[in-house]
């Protein structure tokens, strides 16, 4: 090509360059926090819940089983129940949202570290006679009591103690309960979203940053940095009697970034940030989130045995992404950080 035709090309490069650039440069769609909350609503919170009760309830049936005929087959079929049941109840526990906050049902189905203690009073207490269903308190209710109940390696089996085998149906019976009674709450929630103010709307973003806050620092404190105080002690691991350590952190993780990154047809936190220009920090967040991924995933199944430098290298990460979210994230947003009420301990 000749200087002067490239010069006369020249012009039509550049307008094409620029047309490319402004294609990849073009905005996300704005998404309005009451959208957002809607859609994981619909989409991930109602079914989930619902599901979470057809597991509880069968989780009882299975017990049940084992209770009424007693044997290695019946017991593995209801502790197969169990980690089921528990892994779904642990990816919803990161995302405690409209119902589920407003009834503060986590903290009955899922309270954490477990008490046995408690639980085998309460039990004793409920087979005389002396003590009422609705007076047993959640320290004795709950997944991680049936854990207890089911796995521990220090107590008899259930199959051999039908006391302990009736308040565990009992326990898994009264987590269906509980869930079959928010059933309803979730539908007028979600249609409560669909009008809202700037003030709400203002709330709501506030609200859900918060509870994401804190869902992470959950995650690497309580469930991570804590146990790892004792490096050869698994005990304080999530899920140790049932061998699924690894497998909870994972799910809870899974939970948080669903509400963080959602997913095809479901925004997530970083699809609000692109909404509104925040390209460069909505990437950064994803990023993070996969090195999160990464460490996780290079955990050996029971951290609390040989898992110290996996560990660490996941605190770390996790420190990372929680600053991104309380410092960079809050401040773009306008968001003043306290934490929402993410039923822990």
């Amino acid at each position: 090509m000749s200087p002067r035709s490239s010069l006369s090309a020249a012009p039509f490069l550049a307008a094409a360059l620029l047309s490319a650039s402004a294609i990849a440069a073009a905005p996300a769609p704005f998404v309005a926090p009451s959208a957002w909350m809607s859609a994981l609503g619909q989409q991930v919170l109602a079914p989930g819940y619902a599901e979470l009760a057809r597991s509880s309830a069968a989780l009882a049936q299975g017990i049940g089983a084992a209770c009424d005929a007693p044997g290695d087959g019946t017991l593995d079929a209801a502790r197969a129940a169990w980690r089921q049941t528990a892994l779904e109840l642990r990816r919803l526990a990161a995302l405690p949202f409209g119902p589920a906050l407003e009834s503060r049902i986590l903290r009955r189905l899922d309270f954490w570290p477990t008490r046995p203690p408690q639980i085998e009073s309460s039990l004793r207490g409920r087979a005389a006679g002396t003590l009422q269903d609705e007076r047993i308190g959640v320290t004795a209710k709950g997944m991680p009591a049936l854990e207890y109940l089911l796995f521990d390696p220090a107590r008899a089996p259930l199959g051999s103690d039908p006391t302990a085998c009736r308040y565990a149906a009992w326990l898994a019976d009264d987590a269906a309960r509980e869930l079959d009674a928010i059933q309803s709450t979730w539908s007028p929630w979600v249609d409560s979203l669909g009008e809202t103010d700037p003030e709400t709307e203002a709330a709501l973003l506030s609200d859900s940053v918060n509870i994401l806050i804190g869902g992470f620092d959950t995650l690497r404190v309580k469930y991570l940095e804590k146990p790892a105080r004792k490096p050869t002690d698994r005990t304080g691991f999530d899920a140790w009697r049932s061998g699924g350590e690894r497998a909870h952190l994972l799910a809870l993780f899974d939970g948080l970034r669903l509400g963080l990154q959602g997913r095809e047809g479901l925004p997530g936190l970083t699809a609000i940030l692109r909404g509104r220009g925040l390209l460069a920090l909505a990437d950064r967040l994803d990023a993070q989130t996969e090195a999160v991924a990464g460490a996780l995933q290079g955990l050996p199944p029971s951290p609390g045995e040989d898992g110290g430098a996996a560990i660490a290298r996941t605190v770390e990460a996790l420190a990372v992404l929680q600053g991104l979210l309380a410092h960079d994230v809050a401040e773009k947003l306008k968001v003043r950080v306290g934490f929402g009420d993410n039923d822990g301990d």
